[in-house]
């Protein structure tokens, strides 16, 4: 058998098989219509019965081929093939016989078979079906020069006209013809098919390797994506954790022409990306990322870490200094102002003034000692609803228009009462002087695997998106008499428990998240 396998071999047998079904079925459907065309023409002479026999048993045969031909065994579908030819040029050199010998158009369908069998059985398939049709016409030929013509009457012979010499001249010019479409016809197979086995061999060994490749990009701690304008190729599993921001920041990323071949770096939402862009196969691009937030926002915490520290000695030395004189010049203005008052009623308003400043002032150095001390953290379990809820019977005594909501789990974490009591305390009043004590605020929680989250949600006017990185900052606020002291020391006593706190705006306001994180039991 060839070096097809049976199942090819099996489905080129089949597509011959159907393409003489088509030969053989025009030439029936044009023997019919050529009276139509041709007056004067005996469709029912010898010559034509014989013609029209022959081409219903061929499609009777070919017929019962396609249907028998799927159920031969493996080692018997060469020698099927080699019948299917033989009984082919048979019947062709046969229809040749009886409409004009070797000058008969039929002749030129053998080709095909020639042509089937190089493709089929190589050059031994060529070679065969070769030397059967060259046997045929000779055999052909040597009937009608000595006029043995069985089966049909002599006047058979007055159709050819072609003389004897003329005869093997076109017997031998079909030979060479035969040879080389037969003989090409396999070459070109075999080429094909070595191509054709090179590239497969080729495409599952690029396969295998990129999938060994892959493989070993999937375990690596650095994002990789393979991309084009359109769709995503190939993300690793270190890059699929940043699912959420990957399209817009491959966007990005492409935008920035100087990543291209070099490392850049950009912050996308909350993370800090450090990632280059290089050319990858035909308009494909891979990009290469890791992942830097964790060491930026300990370098920014470092950063707030030293601020504050120089923040406080100052504030701590100047607050001292103030405070003491502060208290007796309120304590002395107060003896003052009660023996004027008594002479000067009028000067009621300028006391009240006084008072009230000097009692700011005083106010303003106690938020500093309380926010610049360093205070001592008592860790133990505490379960935030029940902190919250009398934080929240509190505060509505203080500020009865605001609506307040409080849904949270049961749940314990490990922190220090007290200081969570201010927390809480800090964002609901920073919340109510935002809403000028007439709003609802929303307390409610989230309990995952690994975490806590509080969150906190008013219906005022919500964060600056300009300053809200800023919120946290020590002395930052918006507020005409804001210390900007309030949100820091809530940040500062969330991160000495490990925790995050983290502020955005909701389509009704603000909202502050905090979360405890791994500091859940």
């Amino acid at each position: 058998m060839s070096r097809l396998s049976a199942d090819e071999f099996r489905n080129h047998l089949n597509y011959y098989l159907v393409i003489r079904f088509f030969f053989v079925f025009t030439v029936i459907f044009s023997f019919f219509l050529f009276p139509f065309i041709r007056e004067n023409t005996d469709i029912f002479s010898f010559a034509n019965k014989c013609f029209l026999l022959s081409s219903f048993i061929i499609l009777v045969f070919n017929i019962a081929s396609l249907i028998f031909g799927r159920f031969i065994r493996e080692k018997y579908l060469t020698l099927f093939a080699y019948m299917q030819f033989i009984v082919e040029i048979t019947f062709w050199v046969m229809v040749s016989y009886i409409s004009g010998g070797i000058s008969s158009p039929y002749l030129y369908v053998i080709i095909i078979n020639i042509v089937y069998a190089g493709i089929l059985m190589r050059e031994k398939g060529a070679a065969v079906t070769i030397l059967y049709a060259f046997t045929l016409l000779l055999l052909q030929g040597m009937c009608i020069k000595f006029d043995f013509l069985p089966l049909i009457t002599s006047e058979l012979v007055k159709t050819y006209t072609a003389s004897w010499e003329s005869y093997f001249s076109r017997l031998f010019t079909y030979l060479l013809f035969f040879s080389f479409t037969g003989f090409v016809a396999s070459r070109i197979t075999k080429s094909f098919r070595q191509a054709n086995s090179s590239l497969i061999e080729s495409t599952l060994r690029n396969k295998e390797m990129q999938k060994h490749f892959f493989a070993i990009f999937s375990q690596i701690n650095i994002g990789i994506v393979i991309f084009d304008e359109t769709a995503k190729f190939y993300v690793n599993r270190y890059a699929e954790q940043f699912e959420d921001i990957l399209d817009r920041f491959l966007a990005e990323a492409t935008k920035d022409t100087a990543s291209n071949g070099a490392w850049s770096e950009k912050k996308i939402g909350d993370f800090w990306l450090s990632y280059t862009v290089m050319p990858y196969i035909e308009n494909q691009k891979v990009i290469i990322f890791s992942d830097l937030t964790a060491i930026r926002k300990q370098e920014e915490s470092f950063e707030l870490q030293e601020k504050l520290a120089t923040i406080g000695k100052l504030t701590a030395t100047i607050a001292h200094e103030i405070k003491n004189p502060l208290t007796s010049l309120i304590g002395a203005s107060e003896l003052m102002f009660s023996e004027i008052k008594e002479s000067q009623p009028e000067s009621e308003e300028l006391i009240e003034i006084v008072r009230r400043e000097g009692t700011r002032v005083k106010t303003l150095l106690d938020s500093l000692f309380r926010y610049t001390e360093e205070t001592s953290y008592t860790l133990m379990e505490c379960v935030p609803s029940s902190i919250l809820t009398d934080v929240v019977t509190l505060f509505r005594l203080g500020h009865p228009k605001v609506k307040i909501t409080c849904k949270v789990d049961e749940f314990s974490v490990l922190g220090d009462a007290e200081k969570l009591k201010q927390v809480f305390w800090n964002i609901m009043t920073n919340s109510a002087e935002e809403m000028n004590d007439e709003g609802e605020i929303n307390i409610f929680s989230e309990l995952s695997e690994n975490s806590f989250k509080l969150y906190f949600d008013d219906t005022g006017s919500g964060f600056n998106e300009k300053n809200i990185d800023k919120i946290f900052d020590p002395f930052f606020s918006t507020k005409k008499r804001g210390t900007g002291l309030g949100l820091a020391l809530v940040y500062r006593i969330i991160t000495k428990h490990g925790g995050k706190i983290k502020a955005m705006n909701t389509e009704k306001g603000a909202r502050i998240i905090i979360d405890f994180g791994i500091k859940v039991k």
